[in-house]
């Protein structure tokens, strides 16, 4: 079984939920404030705490939590962050409640697809950046540059697009 193999889609969990408390309910944990954006070291994230109530007058829902950067990092994230943020604190809060399965862990398939692609890019943008000097290719300098960008990475997006102005001229 491969890692992504070992984790329960979102999707799975409100099922298994629905199934086990047909009255219950994934709200946000303060309904007044659904969601928040917080900076942490200079990165922006959406900030997103569900409860799971059981029924309507449960009195200690699962509660869980989930961030996403913004802007997201990858085609998976980036224009979705809110809602990645909020389906990822779901699961988590009806895991919280006791109401899903944990045997394959508390990460959504999602979250995992999303960190793993994250890395992808990360490596292939460190791969591209140990033979810059040697690239030519405009195209996938900016990708490059945008991908860099993406994740932060502003001095290295600044050296690409010099590269990519040295090999125009």
């Amino acid at each position: 079984m491969s890692f992504a193999e070992g984790y329960i889609d979102v999707a799975t969990r409100i099922g298994e939920f629905r199934a086990l408390y047909p009255g219950g309910s994934l709200q946000p944990a303060d309904p007044a404030h659904p969601y928040r954006i917080e900076t942490v070291d200079g990165q922006t994230w959406i900030v997103v705490v569900a409860a799971a109530f059981r029924h309507d007058t449960d009195p200690c829902p699962g509660v869980g939590m989930a961030w996403e950067q913004y802007p997201g990092r990858t085609p998976y994230t980036k224009g979705s962050e809110l809602q990645n943020a909020e389906t990822s604190a779901w699961g988590r809060a009806i895991v919280a409640a006791l109401a899903a399965d944990t045997k394959r862990g508390v990460a959504s398939a999602d979250e995992v697809r999303n960190r793993q692609a994250e890395r992808s890019a990360d490596d292939d943008l460190n791969t591209l950046l140990d033979t810059l000097d040697q690239q030519t290719d405009i195209p996938r300098l900016r990708w490059a540059f945008g991908v860099a960008k993406s994740l932060g990475r502003d001095d290295d997006a600044e050296a690409i697009r010099q590269r990519a102005e040295a090999v125009k001229s």
